[in-house]
């Protein structure tokens, strides 16, 4: 928008701007950007940050449930965000999922966690962690989460109804996610009031 400075006008009207340069009044063109004056860097860019952005609306109730309370006095959307775009190649792929995030917060993980699939029944996960004593008493009500995924598709988080203080879980896999690629295990507090992070495991 232009403004009167003075007898001369200042701004821009439409795509004319309005300058002044050495006290002499100059008009301009505004300079236009079209699709097709960005370079390939940028155009590679444009287009990655827009697939992650997609992604991040795919997941809208995993950061309100989850990322807002991670984000404390920040936006849980860029926080997940940001934890997120390593996963992306630049080509805006989804290319490295076990580099993505579905939790995160202030509760600390077990020193020992691991997953796999159980020998008997491979639709079935066997899952053991190790807590530190104090943290076993103090988190011993929170409850074990799951995401599961394949080929880009992935569940939303998944109560499992084990507790911590249990140290084990043999949990199922979610129908369609019997073939699965990777899941991702955290706990969330026993009041639901914050979450760990989270831990991938190839299966």
């Amino acid at each position: 928008m232009a403004r009167i400075k003075g007898n001369k006008m200042i701004g821009k009207v439409g795509n004319v701007v309005y300058t002044e340069w050495n006290g002499i009044e100059v008009v301009k063109s505004l300079a236009s950007r079209s699709k097709n004056s960005w370079s390939d860097k940028q155009e590679l860019h444009r287009q990655r940050f827009a697939a992650i952005n997609e992604y991040c609306g795919k997941n809208a109730l995993v950061i309100q449930t989850i990322w807002n309370l991670a984000a404390e006095n920040r936006h849980g959307y860029n926080l997940f965000l940001k934890a997120n775009a390593p996963a992306f190649d630049q080509d805006g792929q989804l290319a490295f999922t076990d580099k993505l995030h579905f939790s995160a917060g202030k509760i600390p993980l077990p020193p020992v966690f691991t997953a796999k699939r159980s020998a008997e029944d491979p639709s079935k996960i066997e899952v053991s962690w190790a807590d530190e004593e104090y943290f076993a008493g103090l988190h011993s009500h929170d409850e074990l989460m799951m995401v599961a995924g394949n080929v880009g598709q992935f569940t939303q988080p998944i109560a499992t109804g084990v507790l911590r203080k249990k140290g084990e879980a043999l949990l199922n896999l979610p129908q369609g996610y019997e073939d699965a690629t990777g899941i991702w295990l955290f706990f969330r507090g026993d009041k639901k009031d914050g979450y760990s992070e989270d831990s991938w495991f190839g299966i």
